[in-house]
């Protein structure tokens, strides 16, 4: 049977020019062979494609074609094959060129497919086969409180994205001239509120991808992903050191004598912790798993404390008699060891 050109492009027996040239330029830029590298069904399709177009374009042509089911006096059943005296059909470098032996080259008035896929884009890049480009990465920035980094948290950003036209689909063009919604770019500059997730333990400076939400990309080309550089608050006690965490815990002179059990405040919750008798202030204490976990490895750092000896401000008779007392206690200058001078 005689291929149905209409079919194969989609469109109906009375669609207009500019109707054929818009199915045949969708078609043509997904079956073409540089966005199909390897695939011998999409380049049968685009040859099939190529020829369908290269006699609906043609007024002449279509009209021969519609009223014999054939092209110029091709009589065998297979129209698609363009046997005309004279005429060749060959492919190049995976194209294909139907030549009628008008000079017209076989892609329905474009003169190669650097005509074409330049077209494509407003005439940028005209006689250069554009090849599948995939959309830029969109870069974006976000602070989150010190609490937030620790537990994970989401967000929502607003991100501005380059997408295909709906009006014209990504073609450029609308009623045989460049479309009023992108001016013939075949892309947009949409505004979107995009929520990411920020996971469990991201340090400060540290970037979250999202794959899929940059902007879109040409010719089938991937679309590009989304780079979010979170940057943390500080804390006004907690300070982190790697998935670490330190803290300063003031502690009194008898605690510090006599030995205790405190409360340390973690970004898990208190811990009741036992100090040694004889604890000199500026000591650090580690109280494992209870530091930050790790977004790789998902272990836990560990919560460091230092103690820090608070000396009672209030000056009394009773507080210098217990001083007194204490000094007596000492059985060496703790300065001894410090050297005088450089």
């Amino acid at each position: 049977m005689a291929t149905d050109y209409y079919q194969v492009l989609g469109v109906s027996r009375d669609a207009e020019p500019a109707e054929i040239k818009k199915a045949y330029r969708k078609l043509a830029r997904k079956y073409h062979p540089d966005v199909n590298p390897g695939n011998a069904d999409a380049e049968g399709r685009f040859k099939e494609i190529q020829e369908a177009y290269a006699v609906l374009s043609d007024s002449d042509k279509r009209a021969q074609y519609d009223r014999y089911g054939r092209v110029d006096g091709d009589v065998g059943p297979d129209v698609g094959g363009f046997r005309r005296p004279g005429g060749r059909r060959s492919w190049s470098d995976g194209t294909v060129h139907v030549d009628f032996g008008d000079g017209a080259g076989g892609f329905g008035g474009f003169r190669d497919l650097g005509d074409l896929f330049g077209d494509f884009f407003g005439g940028r890049g005209a006689r250069q086969r554009p090849r599948p480009a995939r959309g830029a990465d969109i870069q974006a920035a976000v602070e989150i409180e010190f609490v937030d980094a620790v537990r994970g948290t989401s967000v929502t950003l607003p991100v501005q994205r380059q997408v295909q036209c709906q009006q014209c689909h990504g073609d450029g063009t609308l009623g045989g001239g460049p479309c009023p919604s992108c001016h013939g770019r075949g892309s947009v500059i949409s505004t979107e509120r995009l929520r990411v997730k920020i996971p469990e333990g991201i340090d400060d400076g540290k970037k979250v991808r999202v794959a899929g939400k940059g902007s879109e990309g040409r010719l089938g080309g991937g679309t590009g992903d989304l780079i979010v550089t979170v940057s943390v608050r500080p804390h006004p006690f907690f300070r982190r050191d790697g998935d670490n965490v330190r803290t300063t815990v003031p502690i009194t002179f008898p605690e510090a004598y006599r030995g205790s059990e405190i409360e340390v405040g973690t970004v898990h919750g208190p811990v009741r912790a036992k100090l040694p008798p004889g604890t000199n202030s500026g000591r650090t204490f580690r109280l494992r798993g209870k530091g930050v976990r790790n977004a790789r490895t998902r272990a836990y750092g560990d919560h460091l404390y230092t103690v820090e000896i608070v000396v009672p401000k209030v000056v009394s008779p009773a507080g210098e008699d217990v001083a007194r007392r204490v000094s007596e206690l000492y059985d060496a200058d703790p300065r001894s060891g410090l050297p005088r001078e450089l």
